[in-house]
């Protein structure tokens, strides 16, 4: 991708904002950096009913993240980096610009590149722990994370399709491409890169980003389509 289209001073303030919720963190829960809220209003967006980014902040922060940024006069700001982020999401997700070019890498995701630098700050802002810092997944993986759980928080929606049924297999197939980002090494790991992939390619986390982020692509077309062996209430 030559080209970004990321506002990254609107991601960089949206990000600081989130540290005052993280602040606010009860000690036995973990906060929630940008990288997962980004992959849930992807995934909002992506799927199969309209939403709105409140519906990714009241589920990933609770009912009282408006409270604590009232606390600190915060709360428009925030509203304004977090729409313009979310219409940057959908924007790249554009049904005509997607089918006009399916093989265009057009979703831009916030992923984290935890360098040394990276991890000094986050460590200093408070936004992780020393153990949390020492058990940092790939990068990935929160984004990943943060789009599976919007698939099953509304799997009501999400999950309508007679799993034999080639839409069901379909969205099947392409839910595993995203999910298989954040699989840890091991025999899983292994079994679907060896069924997905040929021998001689080098599968490497970052391949397994960009296949899950055309998947993600293909799922927002996907449920623009008159939807077939779909399993009715």
């Amino acid at each position: 991708m030559n080209q970004t289209h990321i506002d990254h001073a609107n991601a960089e303030r949206l990000a600081a904002l989130l540290q005052v919720l993280a602040a606010a963190t009860p000690e036995d829960a973990d906060a929630v950096p940008i990288d997962t809220l980004d992959g849930y209003l992807t995934a909002l967006i992506c799927g199969p009913v309209v939403a709105s980014p409140i519906a990714a902040m009241d589920a990933l922060f609770g009912d009282n993240w408006a409270a604590v940024l009232d606390e600190q006069e915060a709360t428009e700001e925030f509203m304004d980096v977090l729409m313009a982020r979310w219409n940057e999401i959908a924007d790249s997700l554009d049904p005509e610009a997607l089918s006009a070019d399916p093989e265009a890498m057009l979703l831009e995701p916030l992923i984290t590149e935890f360098d040394e630098a990276t991890k000094a700050d986050l460590l200093q802002q408070g936004v992780l722990s020393e153990e949390q810092l020492s058990e940092l997944p790939p990068p990935g993986v929160m984004w990943v994370e943060g789009f599976m759980q919007a698939v099953e928080d509304n799997e009501q929606t999400w999950y309508v399709h007679d799993s034999e049924s080639e839409a069901g297999q379909m969205l099947d197939a392409m839910l595993m491409s995203v999910a298989a980002v954040a699989m840890p090494a091991g025999e899983q790991r292994e079994a679907y890169i060896a069924e997905q992939y040929e021998p001689e390619d080098e599968i490497t986390q970052d391949v397994l980003i960009d296949d899950a982020l055309f998947s993600a692509q293909d799922l927002r077309l996907f449920w623009l389509q008159p939807q077939e062996g779909q399993v009715l209430s």
